[in-house]
Order: structure tokens, then C-alpha cells, then sequence
């Protein structure tokens, strides 16, 4: 399986779209220098960074771990409708004037 090769930036916004089942990171060397940052998507599809150095694919990591793990994809309205205003349903109109 071939993988699709993001930025960093692009990958966390991929949390918050609600799309990442899981992040891990590679080495590409064996002197561990350098390093990759891999995510599983909900279609089981793979992104990966590029090899960078390793303290900057830790903090990705991390940072997407933690939204992972706050759950900040399920706040992402995907798809719906609004049926009406929730802020000025049944309200009278002398409550909304300013006095």
C-alpha cells in the first residue's frame, strides 16, 4: 500500500477533521536523526510526512495524540441542516429591544 505524503500542518488538520484513527512515528535512518510521522485514517488509508528531524516528528505526534484523544473531531458539524435559529426561537420582540 503506497502512502500519501502531507505536511505536518495538512495531518493535524486531518484530526480535526475527524478523519485519524491513529499516529505513530518511523525512523528513517538507523541513526535516528530523522524521522516520519504516519496516520491511519478512518478508510484505512496511510499520510506520512516526509523524513524531518525527529524532535519536530515527536511534536506532531503529540500534538495530534492529544487532539485524539480530546476528541476534537466530534465536534465537526459534517453534514445536517438548521431548521430554524435556536438563539431567537419564541422570543417576543419586546424582549428583544434595548431599553
Amino acid at each position: 500500500m503506497t502512502r500519501i505524503n502531507m505536511k505536518g500542518r495538512d495531518m493535524e488538520n486531518l484530526v480535526f477533521l475527524g478523519r485519524v484513527k491513529s499516529v505513530n512515528v518511523e525512523f528513517c535512518d538507523d541513526t535516528k536523526t530523522v524521522a516520519k510521522v504516519v496516520a491511519k485514517l478512518d478508510t484505512d488509508e496511510e499520510v506520512e510526512t516526509e523524513c524531518i528531524p525527529t524532535r519536530a516528528a515527536g511534536k506532531i505526534s503529540t500534538v495530534m495524540k492529544h487532539y485524539l484523544r480530546l476528541g476534537v473531531g466530534k465536534y465537526i458539524i459534517k453534514e445536517g441542516e438548521i431548521s430554524s435559529n435556536v438563539d431567537t426561537e419564541g422570543e417576543d420582540e419586546s424582549e428583544t429591544e434595548n431599553r
